[in-house]
């Protein structure tokens, strides 16, 4: 994940940022399935987890990352 662009600013490199909410799963340790992560720079992963971007934005940000990966053939519809 590390050769994509920050979701939300764009810039290189990156890190994978799981989505961190009870409903997918995650909580007490447990992160949620590695298909809801996002690719943020150390800037932004750092204000998701300090609570500048909510969740909805984050969700947001996943499902850009999705259709990318679609558009881009590495994730296929069935």
């Amino acid at each position: 994940m590390s050769s994509l662009a920050c979701a939300h600013c764009g810039i290189i490199p990156t890190q994978a940022h799981h989505l961190r909410d009870i409903g997918l799963g995650a909580g007490r340790g447990v992160r949620v399935a590695h298909h809801l992560t996002v690719p943020v720079c150390q800037g932004c992963h750092d204000d998701c987890h300090n609570g500048t971007y909510d969740k909805e934005t984050q969700f947001r940000w996943a499902l850009k990352t999705i259709t990318l990966a679609i558009e881009q053939k590495i994730l296929k519809m069935s």
